[in-house]
């Protein structure tokens, strides 16, 4: 029995890098090549690897390691918070609830118990990373505004449903509808375990491994010690009632926080180990779980399942968009239905907990490949039309012909403000700050005759010591060196102003005295203009 545990493994390994290797080529996901690889194999067609049990160690181990290398790589927090506002956390709120309501309520239908209809509709109301990052990587989009929302929001969809999921795999699946006192306790259980994890994580690991590092002489030890971490903390997880893939990814968090040579030491070294051999044998083991079983289903129950995953999941992801106001609201709606590690993860775990049987389990993964590969393609494909531009410090993503359409027959008195915030050059700091109320958008400086002079902001203000606020003058900290532009200037002309520009205000200036201001335009009022006309 070892040796054919032996031999699986073997041919698991080469077959999803092969497969892999493959749908790379054609430009898919290689995770949908390490699935398929692991169906080829397997019991649905040529049986030469079967779900044994060595295997699924191999999986469970392989779990774990993707989800570390996830919170290692691909959560990028900082990003995160840059974008994260009320609009967006409400989006993403959507783009899981409302799959995850149709196919729980579906699932009551076609007489599954309470557990198995929400736990399978949450896996259904997933997205995944994964495949996002990798599309947006490959296109160098990855840091980009749009590339930060979808990946945001995918994000939290992704981590609702790990709560989610893991909630309900803690639940008896046979005991009907679960009393409220216990799902209590579990998410209970959750936040002590969210809460001792992200301190250990935050405050302790990181020293512990620098400490390790600094005092073990064989450099082997010190990466033995943080895959056995990895392991201890996906252990622990699992004992607190949480999904120990939470717990590797919050390990992973963490550890992406230590400096940069670290960082990628650590990175590297786990990339090897876990890519190299348990993360394929994962997806390859999905796989190997798959069968035809599912045509035993009716067949309406498998159309609507799949118009679920594919239908439902985008109309909820384009919902989520126009929610969080994003544009262009269809190329981030293919990137947050995405699906992919996460969601396959999260099926394994529900089969192995005997929550759904082959037959669903192997339907899901049907419908899983079908939008990974949808959501993969049409992402890529709308990413390449489209061109990013910055006004100031905001972004927007436009189709070329429409920008180039907008900026050039717009004229700047179109978006121009005639209420803006002002001051005299030669006031004092101190009196300045005791009088107004310091925003973002900069004050405008006049002199005695009322010309224009120079600039102010938040920044300068700030950089001057406040002990000495009451003797320097508005005058010696202001810019003098600055753009204008006259109303009947195209927007495109003003852009490229502000672009090379130290605010995200521009002054419209009279066209027969430069000195005299009209109005302003900022950042955001170009924006609006551009997403309004955009929407009509």
């Amino acid at each position: 029995m070892t040796f054919e545990a032996i031999l699986f493994i073997a041919v698991l390994v080469i077959a999803s890098k092969l497969g892999g290797e493959l749908l790379h080529r054609i430009g898919q996901p290689t995770i949908l090549g390490n699935v398929l690889a692991g169906i080829i194999v397997g019991p649905a067609f040529l049986a030469i690897v079967h779900p044994i049990e060595a295997i699924e160690l191999f999986v469970s181990i392989g779990v774990f390691f993707l989800f570390f290398l996830i919170g290692l790589e691909e959560i990028d927090i900082a990003g995160l918070f840059k974008v994260m506002r009320g609009k967006i956390f409400a989006g993403s709120i959507a783009a899981f609830m409302i799959p995850f309501l149709i196919a729980g309520f579906f699932g009551l239908a076609i007489d599954l118990n309470f557990i198995q209809s929400f736990a399978i509709a949450s896996v259904i109301a997933a997205s995944s990373l994964g495949v996002t990052a990798k599309v947006l990587s490959d296109l160098g989009k990855l840091k980009s505004r749009i590339g930060l929302e979808i990946f945001t929001v995918t994000a939290i969809v992704e981590f609702i449903a790990i709560i989610v999921v893991s909630v309900f795999i803690q639940l008896d699946a046979n005991s009907g509808t679960p009393e409220i006192g216990e799902m209590v306790w579990l998410f209970a259980k959750m936040l002590i375990f969210f809460a001792v994890a992200g301190l250990l994580s935050v405050f302790g690991l990181p020293h512990f491994f620098r400490l390790i590092k600094n005092h073990l002489r064989v450099k082997e030890a010190y990466f033995a010690i943080v895959i056995g971490v990895i392991l201890l903390v996906a252990y622990f997880a699992e004992v607190s009632g949480v999904h120990g893939a939470i717990g590797a990814l919050l390990l992973g968090i963490a550890v992406s926080r230590m400096n940069k040579e670290e960082y990628n030491e650590i990175s590297k070294n786990i990339s090897v180990i876990g890519y190299g051999i348990f993360i394929p044998i994962f997806f390859a083991g999905i796989g190997i779980h798959f069968s035809f079983a599912f045509l035993e289903l009716e067949w309406w129950i498998i159309a609507t399942f799949l118009v679920i995953m594919t239908g439902v999941k985008f109309l909820s992801s384009y919902i989520a968009v126009r929610i969080a106001n994003m544009r262009p609201a269809t190329t981030v709606a293919y990137g947050v239905m995405s699906k992919g590690a996460v969601d396959l993860a999260l099926m394994l775990s529900l089969l192995q907990a005997q929550i759904m049987d082959s037959r669903l389990f192997s339907l899901l993964v049907l419908g899983t490949l079908i939008t990974m590969i949808i959501s993969s393609v049409e992402l890529q494909r709308k990413l390449k039309k489209i061109i990013h531009f910055k006004v100031g410090t905001s972004e927007l993503g436009f189709m070329p012909i429409y920008f180039r359409r907008v900026v050039s027959d717009t004229q700047a008195i179109s978006v121009m403000n005639k209420e803006y915030p002002k001051t005299n050059f030669d006031i004092s700091i101190k009196d300045f700050s005791t009088k107004n109320s310091i925003k973002k958008i900069p004050f405008l400086v006049f002199d005695n005759s009322d010309k224009l002079v120079g600039m102010i902001s938040k920044r300068e203000i700030e950089k001057a010591h406040k002990k000495t606020r009451d003797l320097i003058k508005i005058s010696d900290i202001m810019y003098t060196k600055f753009h204008t532009a006259q109303p009947d200037e195209y927007i495109y002309s003003v852009i490229q102003k502000m672009n090379s520009h130290p605010f995200d205000t521009i002054p419209i200036v009279d066209p027969e005295n430069s000195g005299k201001v009209i109005g302003v335009i900022t950042d955001e009022g170009i924006m609006e203009l551009l997403t309004d006309i955009k929407n009509k």
